[in-house]
């Protein structure tokens, strides 16, 4: 299959220095990282725990980080999952990838939101995927029409994004999450439920995992820790779960380093604390970023965003040649076309709240929308 470019990449690569206002990037807040934190589980393990942090990784992960996280999802997440049921990847896209060659063969029918994140439906796509794009509202997928296309294109499985959606900010009702749930089991789809940010919002919706224990659940703790830590996770059970650690030991990627590391923070109590700190900040550089498009941009925003990083808006012209111009006055954000499954839109784009400071938000969609209208 044809390989290509993330939007996101691209994006990132005609940013240089000297953007002031980078509603691009999908990292967190850089004032959340803990950094400090991070230098004493170094200097902890590295005491601890000697040449070991250095050895190969086990299949499926740490037996001790796979301990914390099932007490993370518990405690954060409402998800009893047994430590064995948890296998350590690579982070979110790498869990996706290797979910990708288990489960996916050409023209198996994968049905997702559309607009979704381009990223994770790549290694979908380069596996034979058929993707079937649902369309999506303020308060997430339309099952009634998922319901539809399952009659017409039969099993297959759902990749969603239901709390805080990338690229649109939405979350999926509670009464459209059980319609899912009802969905899945009367036309034999597999649900991978995809949740970096549901953490990160005292508000969020519950996960469908906590729900229904068959949800295959793929988590992150990048948006938490760091996203160079390289830790992510699935939840599953049974064959797949055994499946799962054999596939991870193809390539090995999750460093013993960083699961030594991440399993110390965990059990220090440093995920908690900034995801206390996080519910305070994020909430508030959503509301500012909705705001400013609001009284800059009015009529712009194309879904209602509830939580996480993303607001996904119209540029009434080109997004590319506007990420050109805007660069060249400090502003970068991610072109909105490749979100969506099939010929995308070319007049969208997606803007981030995560690594952009609070206090520059409303500046920044103030000189996007002197360009767009000076265009």
């Amino acid at each position: 299959m044809r390989l290509y470019w993330s939007p996101v990449e691209l994006a990132s690569r005609l940013v240089k220095r000297g953007i002031t206002y980078n509603f691009a990037s999908g990292s967190p807040d850089p004032s959340l990282l803990p950094i400090n934190d991070v230098k004493r589980s170094f200097e902890t393990v590295y005491e601890n725990y000697g040449t070991a942090i250095l050895a190969y990784p086990g299949a499926g992960g740490l037996r001790e980080l796979r301990i914390e996280v099932s007490r993370y999802l518990n405690e954060n997440l409402n998800i009893n999952a047994n430590w064995r049921d948890i296998i350590i990847t690579a982070g979110a896209q790498h869990a996706i990838k290797l979910l990708s060659q288990l489960l996916i063969r050409r023209r198996t029918a994968i049905y997702t939101e559309n607009p979704t994140f381009v990223e994770t439906v790549a290694p979908m796509r380069y596996e034979g995927a058929r993707l079937i794009g649902v369309p999506i509202s303020d308060d997430g997928m339309d099952t009634h029409e998922l319901e539809k296309l399952a009659k017409n294109n039969g099993p297959g499985i759902v990749y969603t994004v239901p709390n805080c959606h990338n690229p649109t900010g939405v979350s999926l009702s509670r009464d459209k999450r059980k319609h899912l749930l009802e969905i899945a089991d009367r036309y034999e789809l597999r649900i991978i439920e995809d949740d970096p940010y549901t953490p990160l919002h005292s508000n969020a919706e519950p996960a469908l995992k906590s729900m229904e224990n068959d949800v295959i659940y793929v988590g992150t703790l990048s948006k938490i820790l760091g996203p160079g830590l390289r830790i992510g996770f699935v939840v599953t059970s049974g064959r797949l779960r055994n499946n799962l650690e054999m596939i991870e030991q193809h390539d090995f990627a999750t460093s013993t380093l960083t699961q030594y590391i991440v399993y110390d923070l965990l059990r220090r109590g440093v995920a908690n604390r900034v995801i206390h700190n996080a519910r305070r900040l994020y909430p508030r550089k959503l509301r500012e970023l909705v705001d400013s498009l609001n009284d800059y941009l009015p009529g712009a925003i194309m879904y209602n965003p509830y939580c996480g990083f993303y607001s996904f808006i119209r540029t009434q012209i080109n997004a590319w040649d506007l990420l050109r111009k805007s660069i060249r006055q400090g502003v970068a954000f991610v072109p909105g076309d490749r979100f969506f499954i099939d010929a995308g839109k070319q007049d969208t784009a997606r803007l981030s709240i995560g690594s952009i400071r609070t206090e520059l938000i409303r500046d920044g969609v103030k000189v996007l929308s002197s360009i767009i209208k000076g265009v």
